[in-house]
């Protein structure tokens, strides 16, 4: 269990690093123009991108790991680390703590009921 949650730490810790970045290279206008709603239009139309492939690339991600249930980790964790990002959107330097408590608590979760149903199953 110990692993699966550290594993699952450090690929969302590295999903909320890219998150970061995301966000820092739209803030800098360096991908987008400052002119109007240039910046914001760029930000709200990477959200969902970000939330879809995230969600692929962590679930990809631990599943090469050879974590148990990755896609059961990685798609609801992904989704509720982009939701907290949307609303701590001031405060973009703890995204990567942000994605790496949701990656390990779901994991936390589903290795929980796993353990539970291989407990009845013997």
């Amino acid at each position: 269990m110990g692993r699966r949650v550290a594993l699952a730490a450090g690929v969302g810790a590295l999903l909320g690093l890219a998150w970061w970045g995301m966000f820092e290279l739209l803030a800098s206008g360096a991908v987008c123009s400052k002119d109007e709603w240039g910046c914001l239009g760029a930000f709200v139309t990477s959200i969902p991108i970000f939330a879809v492939v995230g969600s692929v690339v962590g679930g990809l991600g631990l599943r090469s790991l050879k974590v148990s249930r990755a896609w059961l980790t990685a798609v609801p964790a992904t989704l509720m680390a982009v939701v907290a990002m949307v609303l701590l959107l001031g405060i973009t330097f703890v995204a990567f703590a942000v994605f790496a408590a949701l990656y390990a608590l779901i994991a936390v979760l589903t290795g929980s009921v796993e353990a539970r149903r291989d407990q009845s199953l013997s």
